[in-house]
C-alpha cells in the first residue's frame, strides 16, 4: 500500500469513528439542552400565573380563573400538598386527533391559605423536529467537512509528494552501467531536497568506484597478455628441450594448461571490460541459424570426442539487430557451456522460433541454483577449462539488447532459452 493511501485511509478511519461517536452524544445534548429550555419554559409560566391566581382568589372571584390555553389547567385541593415535577407523557391532541408526547409541569402549592395544583403542558413534535433538522444539518456539514479535508490532502500530498515520486521513478530507471549522473528535482521540502543530495553523493561514489574497477580490470588484463604470452612461448620452448624427463613433462604439461586457463580468464575478463564500456557497437542484421550453424560446426569435434549427440531444431530464422561480435559470443558461450558441462554419451538440444532461441543439455541429475548460475565466477563443475564468466558474458550481452533469458531444468534437461522480443 502506498503511503499516500494508508494516510488518506488512517484519516478516513479516524473521521468514521468521531462521526459515529459524535452524532450520538451531539444529539443527546441537544435533545437535553431543548427539554431544559422547555422546562425553564414552564417553570417562568408557573411563575407568571401565581400572582394571577392569588389576585383571584383575594377577591374570591375563582370563577375568573379561566385560561384560554388548553395547555393549562388548575385544580383546587382540600389538603395542602407542595410538590413540583416535570415529565414526559403522551397526551391526546383532539387536532391531531392521537396522542403527541409533551412536557408536562405538575406543580403543588398553596395561595393565600388554598392549596392548588397547576399542570402546564408543553407539545413537544415541533421540538423533536427541530433537534432532527439540527443533528441532519450538522451531520451534512460534517461530511463535506470530510469530504472537503480528504480532497484538500490528497491534493496537497500529491503536490507535496511529486518530487519525491520523481525521484523514484528516476532511481527505478537507472543504470550504474549506462545512466549518467542523477538530475534529482528539487522541492520545497527540506527533506526531499536533503534525501536527493545524499543520493547523488551515493551515486557519484558508487560511479567512482565503477569506473576504477572497470580501468583496474582493464589494465590490469591488458597488462596479463605479455607476460602470459611470453610465459606460454618459453613453455612451449622448454617442451621441445631434450633430454626431457617424463616427470619435467607432466609439469611443463601442467604449467601450460593453467598458462592456458590464465590466457582464456584474461580473454573473459577483456570481453567482459570491453563490453562494460559499450566499445561493441557496430550494429547490423544478424541471421541467428547462421550464427548457430557455424559454431555447430565448430563444435563437432568437441562434441564426437565425448560422444554427444545434438538435435538441432532451426525451424525459424531469427534476424538480430545487434553488434555480430556479441551475438557470436553469446551463441558459443551457450554451445560451450552445453558441451563442457555434459557427460560422455549425453545430448545437446537446439531449436529455434519465432523470437526465440533455446539450448538444453544432459548433465547433472539436479537442477542449478538459478539465483547463482549467472554471477560471475560460478562453477557449476570441476571443469578446469571453465572461467566461470562465461554465463556472465551472456547475461551481459542479453542485458544490452533487452533479450529475457531464463534456465530451466525440464525432463532431465538443463535449458537456457532466451526471448529476443520481437528484435
Amino acid at each position: 500500500m502506498k503511503l499516500l493511501q494508508k494516510t488518506i485511509r488512517s484519516y478516513i478511519l479516524y473521521s468514521v469513528l468521531v462521526l459515529l461517536a459524535g452524532i450520538p452524544l451531539f444529539y443527546f445534548l441537544v435533545h437535553n439542552l431543548v427539554l431544559k429550555a422547555v422546562d425553564n419554559d414552564l417553570l417562568a409560566t408557573r411563575e407568571i400565573l401565581k400572582p394571577r391566581i392569588s389576585d383571584a382568589l383575594v377577591r374570591n372571584a375563582p370563577a375568573e380563573i379561566h385560561f384560554l390555553d388548553q395547555n393549562i389547567t388548575l385544580r383546587f385541593l382540600s389538603v395542602r400538598s407542595d410538590f413540583t415535577k416535570i415529565e414526559t407523557q403522551d397526551i391526546y391532541d383532539p387536532h391531531a386527533q392521537t396522542k403527541i408526547p409533551c412536557r408536562v409541569l405538575q406543580s403543588g402549592f398553596t395561595v393565600n391559605g388554598v392549596p392548588v395544583v397547576l399542570q402546564v403542558s408543553n407539545p413537544l413534535p415541533n421540538r423533536y423536529r427541530l433537534i432532527t433538522s439540527i443533528v441532519l444539518i450538522e451531520l451534512l456539514l460534517l461530511a463535506l467537512l470530510l469530504v472537503g479535508l480528504l480532497l484538500i490532502n490528497r491534493q496537497l500530498s500529491k503536490t507535496i509528494w511529486k518530487p519525491f515520486y520523481q525521484t523514484l521513478l528516476q532511481l527505478r530507471g537507472y543504470n550504474l552501467e549506462k545512466s549518467g549522473a542523477l538530475s534529482l528535482p528539487t522541492s520545497s521540502v527540506q527533506e526531499f531536497n536533503e534525501l536527493n543530495a545524499s543520493l547523488r553523493e551515493l551515486v557519484e561514489r558508487n560511479e567512482k568506484s565503477f569506473a576504477a574497477q572497470k580501468e583496474f580490470t582493464e589494465n590490469a588484463s591488458h597488462e596479463m597478455q605479455s607476460p602470459l604470452a611470453v610465459m606460454q612461448g618459453k613453455l612451449e620452448l622448454l617442451m621441445q628441450t631434450n633430454p626431457l624427463t617424463e616427470e619435467q613433462a607432466l609439469l611443463i604439461g601442467g604449467l601450460a594448461d593453467a598458462s592456458q586457463r590464465m590466457a582464456r580468464l584474461n580473454r573473459s575478463l577483456v570481453v567482459l571490460t570491453r563490453i562494460d564500456n559499450n566499445q561493441y557497437d557496430l550494429i547490423e542484421d544478424i541471421s541467428l541459424n547462421s550464427v548457430l550453424r557455424h559454431f555447430l560446426g565448430e563444435y563437432r569435434l568437441q562434441m564426437e570426442e565425448k560422444s554427444i549427440g545434438i538435435i538441432s531444431s532451426l525451424a525459424a530464422d531469427n534476424i538480430l539487430r545487434a553488434d555480430k561480435a556479441l551475438i557470436e559470443m553469446l551463441v558459443s558461450n551457450l554451445l560451450g557451456n552445453a558441451i563442457r558441462h555434459n557427460y560422455k554419451g549425453g545430448s545437446i538440444e537446439v531449436e529455434t522460433g519465432a523470437g526465440w532461441l533455446s539450448i538444453s543439455n544432459t548433465g547433472t541429475d539436479s537442477a542449478l541454483p538459478a539465483d547463482k548460475i549467472f554471477q560471475r565466477f560460478q562453477k557449476q563443475s570441476n571443469d578446469s577449462n571453465s572461467t566461470g564468466l562465461g554465463l556472465e558474458i551472456v547475461r551481459k550481452i542479453a542485458a544490452i539488447y533487452q533479450y529475457d533469458i531464463h534456465y530451466d531444468f525440464i525432463n532431465g534437461l538443463h535449458r537456457f532459452s532466451i526471448h529476443f522480443n520481437n528484435r
